[in-house]
Parts: C-alpha cells; sequence; structure tokens
C-alpha cells in the first residue's frame, strides 16, 4: 500500500512539473489544478512540497508559480548528460565530417547559451569552445534562436535585466533590434550570426523540439566566414534540419519526419 501509496505522489507531482513546463509562463494552482485534473488541496500540498525542495518557485505577488533553479539545474545536467552519450554524439560526428564545419548543441541558461557538447572539425581555422562554456545569447546562433522561443513576458524580463554590449561592429546592442530578429527567426526557422559575437566567424542553428513542438534546445554549424558564407550555411539547412530530427528523436522522442525537411519548415517556431 505504502508503494502504490509513493508512487501516486510522485506521479502527481511529475504532472504538475510538466503542467508548469509547458505553460510557458507563470500558472496558478487552480489553473494546475485544472491541466492535471487533480483538487486544489491536492496540488497546494504537492506545490507546497516541490516548493520545499526548490523544484517549484513562487511568485508571491501575484500567487503564481513557475519552474524552480533546482528543476533548471537538475534538466541542463540530464540533458548535458544524455547528449554526450554515444549515439546522440555521433549524430554530431556524422554532420561534421559531412560539412566539414564545427557543430554543436546548446541551451539557454540564465542569460546565456551553454554547449552541451560539440564536435569539431579537422579544419585548421576554427574556434575552441568545451563542453559547458558559456557566450552570451543575444549574439549567438543558438542564443537568439531559443530567445525567439522564449514566451514574450520572460524575452521582455531578458531585454529588462540583459546589457546588450557590444563585441563586433555587426552585435545588435538596441532592443528595438533583437526584437525585430527574433521575430525573423520566428519567422524562418532558423538562426544566423554574422560576426556578432567574433569577426570573421559565422554561425548557423535549428531547433531541437520536444514532442508537442516546445523548442528545448539547438543545433548550429559554425565556421569562418571566409568558407562558411552565409549563402553556403543556408545551402546546409536541410543537411542541418536533418541532423536536428534525429537529436531531437533520440533526446526528446520527437518523431521523426519521412522526409527531413528544410530549416524554413519549422517557421512556427513554438515557445518553450
Amino acid at each position: 500500500m505504502e508503494e502504490t501509496s509513493n508512487s501516486g505522489a510522485i506521479a502527481k507531482a511529475i504532472r504538475i512539473l510538466e503542467a508548469l513546463a509547458s505553460a510557458g509562463r507563470p500558472i496558478t494552482a487552480a489553473e494546475i489544478g485544472l491541466i492535471v485534473e487533480q483538487s486544489r488541496q491536492t496540488v497546494h500540498r504537492v506545490l507546497a512540497q516541490l516548493e520545499d525542495l526548490s523544484l517549484v518557485q513562487r511568485d508571491l505577488a501575484v500567487e503564481r508559480f513557475r519552474l524552480g533553479t533546482r528543476f533548471g539545474a537538475l534538466a541542463v545536467t540530464g540533458l548535458s548528460t544524455m547528449v554526450r552519450h554515444a549515439q546522440a554524439h555521433r549524430v554530431l560526428e556524422e554532420l561534421v565530417k559531412e560539412v566539414r564545419e564545427t557543430s554543436n548543441i546548446g541551451v539557454l541558461e540564465a542569460f546565456d547559451v551553454m554547449y552541451l557538447d560539440r564536435v569539431e572539425c579537422d579544419w585548421p581555422l576554427r574556434m575552441h569552445l568545451q563542453p559547458g562554456s558559456r557566450l552570451p545569447a543575444y549574439c549567438t546562433a543558438i542564443g537568439k534562436l531559443l530567445l525567439s522561443a522564449l514566451p514574450a513576458e520572460h524575452f521582455e524580463d531578458y531585454l529588462r535585466q540583459v546589457a546588450l554590449t557590444r563585441l563586433t561592429a555587426n552585435t545588435i546592442t538596441s532592443a528595438a533590434r533583437l526584437q525585430e530578429e527574433v521575430a525573423r527567426i520566428r519567422q524562418q526557422g532558423y538562426s544566423v550570426n554574422d560576426q556578432e559575437d567574433h569577426v570573421g566567424l559565422l554561425a548557423i542553428a535549428v531547433p531541437l523540439c520536444a514532442p508537442d513542438g516546445r523548442v528545448a534546445a539547438g543545433l548550429a554549424l559554425h565556421g569562418p566566414q571566409a568558407r562558411l558564407s552565409l549563402q553556403r550555411a543556408i545551402t546546409l539547412l536541410p543537411r542541418l534540419q536533418t541532423a536536428a530530427n534525429k537529436l531531437s528523436h533520440m533526446l526528446f522522442g520527437s518523431p521523426e519526419p519521412t522526409r527531413p525537411g528544410r530549416g524554413r519548415d519549422r517557421s512556427r517556431l513554438k515557445k518553450m
């Protein structure tokens, strides 16, 4: 009986965490109850337990709940472990072998992109970054892609808190310009970094998606502009999207399409 009771409690907690993750915004206990089809008393009890564990955070001003800092840390650590698994890493290796440019997978962590896995190309001219490295989100291909998938209020919070520091002549330093950029990314389904964080470096990124279409991570190719022009990067989009489809299936259980699509096939980036 005790084992069954514990299993039921765990299942309720997981459903509540899933509801918070899917909402894309802080929501009330009443809204959570409707989503998970549990009584208000049950939802409040489980939320209190999750809050004690820092898996859920309460906004006292409006009495709404969001995922907590500990949940974020667990999610990033778990995904990093999965990405470095041989099967997923092999997808990166095959992509790099074919296109001969460096590829990496990254997620949004606070205000930065954190790179979870990376395979370097065999060209002598390349940029070296280790898994776990961080770069500002507003000036990287994966970062801008993931910012474009944020709920509007979360993106506005980001703009209020982050200083858009100029790193190169191409860095976007205006909030209005960044808003225009992420709107374009949502429309076209991919993101480009044209020398915005390093002079002479170009990158292109596409999303890794969960089964419900939410963007969970980003996959990018990058190289020196002298070798990877914007025109060439666009021609590599179908190959990049094929790898992204495989990784989305391996990491998040998304169905693999029967025919790999171009990057712009995911023209409507869904919110994380």
